[in-house]
């Protein structure tokens, strides 16, 4: 399902159960976990590294070097698509080239008062996300910027580092006639103060690259560790896996033996769309069905055997900015037609070649007669549009998640009515029914996905979607083949039933998710608390400390750990876990814990440096 952060709600909980004699005690331990409770990333000392060549500099080949020797036209012409460029390094300016994220405009929230901008690192060598605050003029972080999502045709979001995690900056670049300019993410703008509080994870990066980096925990543990090299789709994202058909095409190989490259033509209808689909399907909610897959699934397939997508049951005019599926397959021209998404676009491509660009608008007269257009009586239409039945059609219109963007509505009618203006950031949201008002999205006219109604994916659905009371509401429904057999349904199930005070049962279904998957670390960390909470304070222990071992950079671990020492009288292993868990992920919430604690222990100095961690790290800490 999705990345799910280790969750620590229980152990707010732990606060009220403490004795009255360890109220200051208990000051500590809420300030320790309250990341956990309530994720608020704060700032990072910046790191600078070389992050390889500007934006601006080129068409990406990247990945697709292999299929040159045979199909150079081909791959020239792809690597010039925004498909191809849809992830790439960010870096500062060159002997000819100025830096991408160069003289772009800063942002300052209306509400939250935080203020963010693009400059160039001291050394020169990385662009850095500043941030400033208004109402304190002592406070300024700045925040390393690890590489560029997106093509940068409409917007392009910046992955920055935080301790040794990444999460998405919440100032974006917006393409307008005008120029770029600075805007905040859709994030921050719908939840203003929220800072560093959108983790990047594979999911995060699936559509945007078949190039994931290594498989970490946590999940959005930066890449500055590994040669990982951030770059946009490859053929092999639709194609399949190159090298196989390399070594194919080179070898001898017993005749009769299919090559293993994917013919995309020969696949059936649904299987052409999944291909599409697998980054162009948005939804309310999407849950994974193979908890081994990082990405997107491999093409060749149903996507719905391998995704339970979630859709508003009652769609309007409104659309979302990955919604082409979606809105496609209400068409009559999809409905009554073999249509496909290559019916219309050469993926290969660039629509901002003219002569491609017309290919596609023209693209009508495949299925209706050509000159059809020329008596069109639409208000607007003339002959010198009579070959353009796009802009009447499929009408550009804002969408509702991305502000000051307008994509082609895909959903083709003879009157496609109104359409939304562009959005403001003050009028975002994420979901097209906020309340969680949702169906299944299936294919027209095709047997419907054989989980269609397995009561756990609905559960996992809701609670992904921040519809907590009524996943609640389903956690004792028996769930379906599909979801009982998967680890993040128990893991799900476990959290909600320990928000509900039900930990002898949370405790159980942790176990069976970790009997599902021994390596999930979420799963280990809040099982491992639960324990300690119930009194079995040495298996708990055990638990986190083998989970520390697996991934050591996981600060919910040694947060968790901190609690159970400390509940233990293990004062200094508490202060030893704060401290590490710090170090992976800086907040004031752990320097002012740890101040506390140095204060208790007498140990002035220490506790001093902690209060000006705290100082550097949060707003509005003056002396």
């Amino acid at each position: 399902m999705g990345s799910m952060r280790d969750s620590g709600h229980a152990l707010c909980e732990t606060i009220s159960m403490l004795p009255r004699s360890n109220r200051l005690t208990a000051c500590l331990l809420f300030a320790a976990i309250l990341a956990a409770c309530s994720p608020q990333p704060e700032q990072v000392q910046m790191k600078v590294s070389n992050l390889g060549p500007a934006w601006k500099v080129a068409p990406s080949e990247g990945g697709s070097e292999l299929c040159l020797d045979c199909h150079a036209d081909i791959v020239r012409s792809w690597s010039m698509t925004g498909m191809a460029r849809t992830l790439g390094s960010v870096a500062p300016s060159g002997s000819e080239v100025p830096g991408e994220l160069s003289g772009i405009p800063g942002v300052v929230e209306s509400e939250g008062g935080y203020g963010y901008f693009f400059a160039e690192s001291p050394d020169h060598r990385a662009f850095v996300l500043g941030e400033t605050h208004a109402k304190d003029p002592h406070f300024a972080m700045g925040y390393e910027v690890l590489f560029g999502i997106g093509s940068g045709e409409l917007d392009r979001s910046y992955a920055v580092a935080h301790g040794s995690n990444m999460w998405f900056a919440p100032i974006e670049v917006l393409t307008e006639n005008e120029g770029r300019l600075g805007v905040l993410s859709p994030g921050a703008a719908i939840s203003p103060a929220s800072r560093l509080s959108v983790p990047i994870t594979a999911e995060c990066l699936g559509c945007h690259t078949d190039h994931l980096p290594p498989k970490t925990f946590p999940l959005n543990g930066t890449v500055l560790a590994s040669d990982w090299e951030p770059r946009g789709i490859s053929c092999n994202a639709c194609h399949g896996l190159g090298e196989s058909h390399v070594s194919y095409q080179e070898s001898l190989e017993t005749p009769g033996r299919p090559d293993p490259i994917l013919n995309i033509g020969s696949l059936p209808r649904v299987e052409q769309l999944s291909i599409c689909a697998a980054c162009h399907l948005q939804g309310d909610a999407r849950i994974v069905l193979n908890g081994e897959e990082l990405g997107p699934p491999a093409p060749g397939g149903n996507l719905l055997e391998q995704r339970a997508v979630f859709v508003a049951d009652k769609q309007t005019h409104e659309v979302g900015f990955v919604s082409q599926t979606e809105r496609l397959v209400r068409s009559q021209c999809f409905l009554a037609s073999e249509m496909t998404c290559t019916t219309c676009h050469d993926p290969h491509r660039t629509l901002h070649i003219e002569s491609e660009r017309a290919l596609v608008r023209n693209a009508c007269g495949k299925c209706h007669e050509t000159g059809m257009a020329a008596t069109c009586n639409r208000t607007g239409a003339t002959n010198e549009s009579a070959e353009d039945c796009v802009s009447c059609h499929m009408p550009l219109t804002g969408v509702f998640d991305v502000a000051r963007v307008r994509i082609h509505d895909h959903y083709i009618r003879k009157d496609p009515g109104a359409v939304m203006p562009a959005s403001s950031e003050e009028s975002l949201r994420f979901a097209e029914s906020e309340a969680g008002d949702w169906k299944r999205f299936s294919w027209p006219g095709e047997p419907a996905p054989r989980h269609q109604d397995d009561i756990g994916l609905w559960m996992m659905a809701y609670f992904a979607g921040g519809h907590v009371a009524r996943s609640m509401g389903l956690v004792d429904g028996a769930p379906g083949p599909t979801s009982d057999g998967l680890p993040m349904y128990h893991h799900v199930r476990g959290h909600l039933l320990s928000q509900a005070g039900r930990n002898e049962e949370a405790i159980k279904s942790y176990r069976r998710a970790l009997e599902l998957d021994p390596d999930l670390a979420p799963s280990a960390i809040n099982l491992g608390l639960l324990l300690g909470e119930q009194g079995q304070h040495q298996e708990g222990l055990e638990l986190l400390t083998h989970t520390i071992e697996q991934y050591p950079r996981s600060d919910g671990a040694y947060r968790n750990r901190s609690v159970l020492r400390l509940l233990s009288g293990d004062r200094a292993g508490f202060a030893n876990d704060l401290e590490r868990a710090f170090q992976l992920a800086p907040a004031s919430e752990l320097a002012h814990a740890l101040a506390q604690y140095y204060t208790e222990e007498k140990e002035a100095r220490r506790a001093e440096h902690w209060l000006d961690m705290e100082r550097q790290l949060s707003p509005f800490l003056l002396d």
